[in-house]
């Protein structure tokens, strides 16, 4: 009867474990990126987005996304190796990541448009920025996508003004504006 009893607890313990792993949601990166678009002489966009990305998002709504920085992608490929080696120094500060918590409370199946705060960490220094974005919800899926671009400075995480002068000298001294309009597109799957 002890025997039953064991197996009987052991078997629940490991459903109760699977459940709840269930619950949780990992990012699909093949459908999720983040992107921006750097501004030269005032006038010229350049867009870029970031695919090489991985996270999370659990029950209670904590999510994290780690971003690799040499996942750069703007179509030129001089361009992703300038920006990856002069300006980002990917070499040796390859990860970004963005922690935060969305109040499932607040959140049944359907979309949403909410500001969800988060904390970013790049280049060693760590910021809140909250992210206006559209929240698609059902019980397998979540996505999440800007509503509006967030506006992100590089001294605002301390990259170097002279990481900026460099890259510009690289293509004939041209201004490069050291800020630029960021937005992303996430989609979690059970």
């Amino acid at each position: 009867m002890k025997k039953i009893i064991y197996s009987l607890s052991l078997t629940l313990a490991l459903f109760s474990g699977a459940s709840f792993a269930t619950d949780n949601f990992k990012l699909a990166t093949e459908l999720s990126s983040i992107s921006f678009a750097t501004i030269k002489n005032q006038f010229i966009v350049e867009p870029a987005s970031i695919n090489m990305l991985s996270g999370s998002l659990d029950k209670t709504g904590q999510f994290n996304l780690f971003i690799n920085m040499k996942g750069i992608e703007t179509g030129i490929p001089i361009r992703n190796t300038r920006l990856n080696d002069i300006f980002f120094e990917s070499a040796k500060h390859a990860a970004v990541t963005i922690n935060g918590k969305i109040d499932w409370s607040k959140l049944d199946n359907g979309s949403h448009k909410i500001t969800v705060p988060a904390k970013v960490s790049l280049f060693g220094t760590t910021k809140s920025i909250n992210f206006p974005v559209v929240i698609l919800k059902t019980e397998e899926v979540v996505m999440v996508s800007s509503s509006s671009p967030v506006i992100i400075g590089a001294a605002d995480f301390g990259i170097p003004s002279e990481n900026l002068t460099t890259l510009a000298a690289t293509v004939g001294g041209i201004k490069i504006s050291d800020r630029v309009p960021l937005t992303l597109t996430l989609t979690f799957k059970k």
